[in-house]
């Protein structure tokens, strides 16, 4: 079974031709919340940590209230959490919006450590 996920997830790869596909990023980021396929995605999202679109997708992901209460907001507030520092503190206005959510998993971190860098 779990190769059958993992099969699923490179066959539907969400960057093609160097753009990024949100309804397929969507649906990694439901699975990265899940424990048999998590280690291959935050490899995948560890190889991309420094993408400006990538972090932008993220923030529409955790931001817009479509997506209330999805895993992919799980995801998001994860993976934006291990995106290059460099990234965030251009985004520094999406990341100070996503901190002050009063949901805390909403928040990609978990404290105010992120304000000495950013």
């Amino acid at each position: 079974m779990k190769s059958n996920k993992w099969e699923k997830l490179k066959k539907n790869y969400p960057i093609k031709d160097g753009v990024w596909d949100k309804e397929l990023l969507y649906e990694y980021l439901v699975w990265s919340c899940y424990r048999d396929v998590e280690e291959w995605l935050h490899s995948f999202f560890a190889k991309h940590q420094s993408d400006e679109r990538l972090a932008d997708l993220l923030f529409e992901f955790l931001l817009d209230d479509y997506y209330d209460g999805s895993e992919s907001q799980i995801g998001a507030a994860y993976y934006i959490a291990r995106l290059d520092r460099e990234v965030l503190s251009k985004k520094k206005e999406l990341l100070l919006a996503a901190q002050q959510n009063e949901v805390f998993w909403k928040r990609p971190f978990q404290d105010d450590s992120y304000l000495e860098w950013l």
